[in-house]
């Protein structure tokens, strides 16, 4: 019984913190850019190649590079 109520206070303050983001649409684009190339260098591309890559995904992701 008491885990079922921590779950529930637990899922309330996770709904709650989604709809109060203090991040626009903007900032959370330029983190996920930010992830991308983190990710990138960290499996070994230079700078210039995971920027490159970044790129290439954004234009995929816009619909204008198709495989």
């Amino acid at each position: 019984m008491e885990q079922e109520a921590c779950t529930q206070a637990r899922a309330t303050e996770i709904s709650g913190e989604a709809t109060t983001s203090p991040l626009t649409a903007a900032d959370r684009e330029r983190l996920t850019f930010f992830k991308w190339r983190y990710i990138l260098q960290a499996d070994g591309f230079a700078a210039a190649q995971a920027r490159r890559l970044t790129f290439m995904r954004w234009l995929y992701l816009q619909g204008r590079l198709v495989e």
